[in-house]
């Protein structure tokens, strides 16, 4: 299918959530991903003030000393950072209105995570509650109108949403560097897999799975369990 000026190809979105949630998860040893919204997307789901309905990209478990919740994660590849800093201020919507019509996601983590970088005149400010605050009050884009409704912005309750909500911006270069965790799925096998996280495009790197069976201790990579999580190199993603 053709895609029109601007417009992220289905396999290369697909693959960057998938590669981006990955490297969030070599990143942060606490965490661990439970859904994708192209595999679950009832999981992911929610419903506002008004009949609109909004869904993240992933969610996954955060247990660390003193947090046992869940991560709700938006993650975002992109050719450049023209549309990245809207997209965000549509996350930072999703993320309150999820914490305050929903009482067991009051404590949860909110991540925008994407592979450009963006908003960097206002830099540490992206999380502040001052900043948040003005996005969903005077800065709103229609995007955040359509999700908040009629919803009344708490300062309080952004305050508290300031201090779980988080930016990475994991950039191609670190993610090559990195490696992506990648939870297997029946009928998966290192190929297909490979293929998966490069969009539907098959890097020409010969030795693969015997890269994949070193990072992982496997003795045959033709033989990969589903239900475990392996540790996968990434090549980047041709766009053309």
């Amino acid at each position: 299918m053709a895609t029109l000026p601007g417009e992220i190809p289905h396999e290369i979105g697909y693959a960057y959530c998938k590669v981006l949630v990955g490297c969030l998860e070599r990143t942060i040893k606490h965490f661990r991903q439970t859904f994708f919204i192209y595999d679950a997307p009832e999981k992911l789901t929610f419903s506002g003030t008004s009949q609109a309905t909004f869904s993240f990209d992933a969610s996954g478990v955060f247990s660390y000393p003193g947090h046992n919740c869940e991560a709700w994660i938006e993650a975002k590849g992109h050719k450049d950072g023209t549309k990245v800093y809207e997209g965000f201020k549509e996350f930072l919507a999703k993320s309150y209105v999820t914490t305050v019509l929903n009482a067991r996601n009051s404590a949860d983590f909110f991540w925008f995570v994407t592979n450009v970088p963006f908003g960097s005149t206002i830099g540490r400010n992206l999380t502040s509650h001052e900043f948040i605050s003005k996005i969903l009050t005077t800065e709103k884009n229609s995007s955040v109108e359509n999700i908040i409704g009629s919803l009344p912005i708490d300062p309080d309750h952004v305050k508290d949403l300031s201090r779980r909500v988080a930016v990475g911006i994991f950039t191609d270069s670190y993610i090559q560097i990195m490696g992506v965790s990648y939870l297997v799925q029946p009928g998966d096998n290192v190929w297909k897999i490979i293929k998966t996280l490069h969009g539907n495009r098959m890097p020409s790197f010969a030795p693969i799975p015997d890269l994949v069976a070193r990072l992982n201790g496997l003795e045959n990579p033709n033989k990969i369990r589903s239900g475990s999580r392996l540790h996968f190199p990434w090549y980047g993603i041709r766009w053309d």
